[in-house]
């Protein structure tokens, strides 16, 4: 029993990786959009274009960015009775970087 819930453990922590993934490739692509010597306008119209339709609203990618954010740190916080250290490093360090996209998010709604 107790392998069985390590091993769901350590799928959670590859999940919660996926997780935070996606927002840190969002801020990678904002990154990149806004180098491009783009008046802001131009700059958010190339950054909107790389998404659906659906997502191209005012907070639209924000809200996703701070719901996975939010899943990789429950999931990650979750996720630190793993017995190795390796993991709990691992999962200490989804926790800090999904904490600081989360505080950079909610301070770009303001």
């Amino acid at each position: 029993m107790k392998n069985l819930n390590q091993s769901l453990l350590k799928i959670l922590t590859f999940v919660s990786l996926v997780f935070l993934a996606i927002p840190l490739s969002i801020y990678g692509l904002w990154i990149s959009v806004s180098d491009t010597g783009a008046t802001p306008n131009e700059s958010t119209a190339i950054f909107n274009s790389y998404f659906p339709e659906f997502l191209q609203g005012r907070w639209d990618i924000t809200i996703l960015s701070i719901l996975l954010g939010l899943a990789a740190f429950i999931l990650s916080a979750f996720c630190l009775k793993l017995s190795r250290k390796t993991w709990r490093i691992l999962n200490f360090t989804i926790l800090i970087i999904s904490s600081l996209l989360l505080l950079l998010n909610v301070f770009s709604m303001m």
